[in-house]
C-alpha cells in the first residue's frame, strides 16, 4: 500500500499547489518542445538531403575541342547500365531558350558555342554519397572533362549546415537539460519550503529521507510525464499542419513521412527525458531540503 499512498500524496500535493505544479510542468513542456522541433528539423534536412542527391542529375561538362563522342563512350564504361546523353553545346543553349520561355530574348547575341558540351549521366535513385564517388570517378576518367556538377555546391552546403547543426543540437540539449532541472528544482523548492512544518513533524517522529521525499519524486515524474506528452502531442499536430504545406511548396519535401521527422523512438525518447528531466529537478531539491535539515 505505501506506493500507493505515495501518489495519493503527490497528487493532493500538486491539487493544492497548482502554481508550482504549472510552471514545473510548462517549463519541462518548453523544453521538449524546443528540442523535439530541433529533432525533427535535422531529420527532416538529413532526409531532403538523400532525397536530392537522387533527384540531381551529373553533368560532366568538357573543354572545348574535346571529343565528345569519346567522352561519352568514357561514361558509358564508368556508369553502365544508366542512362547516358551527350549534349552538344548549342543543343544546351536551345534548351536553356526555351526554358526561359517568354524572356529567351535575353540570349539575343549569345553565339552557339556559348555553352559547352557535355555529358549527362541519370542515375535517379543515386545517394549523396554516391553521387560524390561517381562524380570522381567521371572527373578522373572521362577524356576532357573540365568540371563535374551534380547539384555539389547547394548539396554540400546543406551537408554542412546538418552537420554544424547536429553539433549544435547536441550543445543545445545539454543546455537545456541543464537549465530545465535546474529551473523544476527551484520550482519544486517552492512546494517543499511551503511543506517544511509538515516535513519537521515527520521528521521529528522519525520518518526516513525516503520516506518524506518520495511525494516529491513523484511531482517531478508527473510534471515530466504530462510536460513531455503535451509537447510530444503539438509537435505530432504541428507535423500533420506544416507537411502538407511544405510539400505544396517544395516537390521532394513530398517524400518526408512522419517516420522520418518524428520517428517512434526519438518521440518515446521526448517523454522519457522529460519525465527524467522532472525526477532529477525535484531530486535536486529534496536533497538540497533534507541535507540542509539533517543533524
Amino acid at each position: 500500500m505505501r506506493p500507493a499512498y505515495f501518489v495519493r500524496r503527490a497528487l493532493d500535493a500538486m491539487a493544492r499547489e497548482p502554481y508550482v505544479t504549472l510552471v514545473g510542468t510548462g517549463t519541462i513542456f518548453v523544453a521538449v518542445l524546443v528540442t523535439g522541433l530541433f529533432a525533427a528539423a535535422l531529420s527532416g534536412a538529413e532526409r531532403l538531403l538523400g532525397a536530392w542527391a537522387g533527384e540531381v542529375n551529373v553533368s560532366v561538362y568538357l573543354a572545348r575541342g574535346a571529343d565528345l563522342a569519346a567522352a561519352r563512350s568514357a561514361a558509358e564504361a564508368i556508369a553502365p547500365g544508366r542512362a547516358i546523353e551527350a549534349v552538344p553545346g548549342e543543343v544546351a543553349l536551345s534548351r536553356l531558350a526555351e526554358s526561359l520561355g517568354e524572356d529567351r530574348g535575353l540570349l539575343e547575341g549569345v553565339g552557339p558555342d556559348a555553352l559547352p558540351d557535355a555529358v549527362e549521366v541519370r542515375v535517379p535513385d543515386l545517394s549523396l554519397a554516391g553521387a560524390k564517388d561517381l562524380a570522381g570517378r567521371l572527373r578522373a576518367g572521362v577524356p576532357g572533362a573540365e568540371e563535374v556538377d551534380f547539384g555539389n555546391v547547394w548539396l554540400e552546403r546543406l551537408e554542412r549546415f546538418v552537420a554544424r547543426a547536429r553539433l549544435a543540437g547536441i550543445a543545445l540539449l545539454a543546455a537545456l537539460s541543464f537549465a530545465t532541472a535546474a529551473l523544476v528544482s527551484n520550482t519544486l523548492r517552492l512546494a517543499v519550503f511551503a511543506r517544511r512544518d509538515e516535513i519537521e513533524i515527520m521528521k521529528l517522529v522519525g520518518a526516513t529521507d525516503s520516506f518524506v521525499g518520495a511525494p516529491f519524486l513523484i511531482e517531478g515524474l508527473v510534471q515530466g510525464l504530462v510536460g513531455s506528452s503535451l509537447a510530444v502531442g503539438l509537435l505530432l499536430a504541428l507535423h500533420a499542419a506544416v507537411a502538407p504545406r511544405l510539400a505544396a511548396a517544395v516537390r521532394l519535401a513530398g517524400e518526408i513521412r512522419l517516420a522520418d521527422t518524428l520517428p517512434w523512438p526519438l518521440l518515446g525518447g521526448l517523454v522519457a527525458g522529460g519525465a527524467a528531466l522532472g525526477l532529477a529537478g525535484s531530486a535536486l531539491s529534496v536533497l538540497r531540503t533534507l541535507r540542509r535539515r539533517s543533524p
